[in-house]
């Protein structure tokens, strides 16, 4: 079978209408206000994918790889998706954005079941901003809906982002008075 190349700007969450280019490094902290919204949409999930997950996991529950099981022992209504299968989709959508950034904190939290077949929304939304020692921090409310706009994961993240660099130029022909501002 022939691997399926995804564009490069289709499988990032970036906001829409966005120009991405390839990068290896993420944004600076001077890069990213309040307010700024990522999406992320995923095909629906499969029973391979999950069943995958649960290997991968080492959680083989059966009410997730075992139709009957889940259905009459686990009074489930059939097999479902990991919560952490959904958490890891909403992770892509910060380390899509984030790439090298570093996350202090990530925790989500599966607010109902996924089914296979659903497909997922995932999206994160800038917070908050502030210093805190040494550190820049960016807060971001994220989570995942289904096709049925239902919310299906809900969490928090906390990266650490850098500063910009600032430049001298030494080649300038009058004074130039570098300005510094503390935040926090």
């Amino acid at each position: 079978m022939e691997e399926q190349k995804i564009s490069y700007t289709k499988r990032l969450a970036v906001p829409e209408k966005h120009v991405v280019e390839p990068k290896n490094e993420g944004p600076y902290f001077e890069d990213v206000e309040v307010g700024l919204e990522l999406e992320l949409k995923k095909p629906p999930i499969t029973r391979l994918q999950i069943a995958h997950f649960a290997t991968a996991s080492g959680d083989l529950n059966p009410s997730h790889v075992d139709e009957d099981i889940a259905r009459d022992i686990g009074k489930m209504g059939g097999i479902f998706a990991h919560g952490m299968l959904g958490m890891g989709m909403v992770g892509q959508v910060l380390t899509d954005f984030l790439w090298d950034r570093p996350l202090r904190m990530f925790s989500t939290r599966a607010t109902i079941i996924v089914r296979p077949g659903d497909s997922l929304t995932c999206f994160a939304k800038v917070t908050r901003k502030w210093c805190e020692g040494d550190d820049n921090l960016v807060e971001f409310a994220c989570g995942a809906k289904n096709q049925r706009g239902e919310i299906t994961h809900e969490g928090k993240a906390i990266a650490v982002l850098p500063h910009r660099q600032i430049a001298v130029h030494d080649n300038l022909t009058q004074p130039y008075l570098l300005q510094h501002r503390v935040i926090g």
